[in-house]
């Protein structure tokens, strides 16, 4: 129990703590410095091109665009079948039923 004691001892110390502390004033002026420097301020270059980018009419056309150049690229890069790819993919279906009709048809199947 002793410990019990120290530690709620402790716990009061520690809430008694503040019971002398005051409000934090700050410097006279300090809100009119503050805002003379914010206004001071010179707005750079990237400053304005964001804020422009940021325009929900300019994100929308941007977004529009970035698809737009998306779909040509697939649809140039896209290779259209031929007749000549058609004979092979035909060609290959052909070799391989050929295949397994002959492994159907084994006479000897016991060793």
């Amino acid at each position: 129990m002793d410990n019990h004691e120290h530690i709620n001892k402790l716990i009061h110390d520690a809430l008694n703590s503040l019971d002398g502390a005051a409000r934090a004033t700050p410097k006279p002026y300090l809100l009119t410095r503050l805002n003379a420097r914010m206004q001071n301020e010179k707005e750079s270059g990237w400053d304005n091109a964001l804020r422009f980018i940021s325009k929900p009419a300019i994100a929308l056309v941007g977004l529009c665009l970035v698809i737009a150049i998306n779909a040509t690229v697939v649809t140039y890069n896209y290779p259209g079948k031929t007749a000549a790819a058609a004979e092979e993919q035909y060609a290959a279906v052909d070799e391989y039923s050929s295949s397994t009709t002959v492994l159907n048809y084994i006479e000897n199947i016991e060793p």
